[in-house]
């Protein structure tokens, strides 16, 4: 019986490290909404924006036209955005819409490092681009 126990024990140390247990303290981002503010030193379109909405192991939001949605794993200060998928609406409303929406899907794809300071989320891409994020919603200070 005590072995069975710290077997157990031993597993939830693990899991736990790694940021896989929910609630674990591992994922910072869980429960947290934000909103776009520049991508790859670029602003956006004006009457544009992007959402970001960060649940458990899901990612979702808005890239504008379309809604996006993906899994995501956390560990350490590495972001690894899994199975991106999005509506298939066309926008032609303002002007570059869609050529943008595809630009931060794709740089979003690309998500590789996170770093946090307070209410701004910054999100480096495995090429080097930079995501900048505020807290918006849920869990914002």
């Amino acid at each position: 019986m005590k072995k069975n126990w710290l077997v157990v024990l031993m597993i939830s140390i693990y899991l736990t490290s790694c940021g896989i247990l929910p609630g674990s303290g591992g994922n910072e981002l869980e429960g947290t909404a934000w909103t776009l503010v520049s991508y790859d030193g670029k602003s956006l379109i004006e009457a544009s924006s992007m959402t970001a909405q960060f649940n458990d192991v899901q990612v979702s939001g808005s890239a504008s036209c379309n809604h996006y949605f993906g899994g995501y794993k956390i560990r350490g200060t590495q972001i690894q955005i899994e199975g991106l998928g999005w509506t298939e609406m066309a926008c032609m409303d303002p002007e570059g819409i869609m050529q943008q929406e595809q630009e931060l899907m794709l740089l979003f794809s690309k998500a590789d490092v996170i770093s946090r300071q307070g209410n701004i989320l910054r999100i480096t891409t495995t090429s080097g681009e930079i995501l900048i994020f505020n807290q918006t919603g849920a869990g914002s200070d």
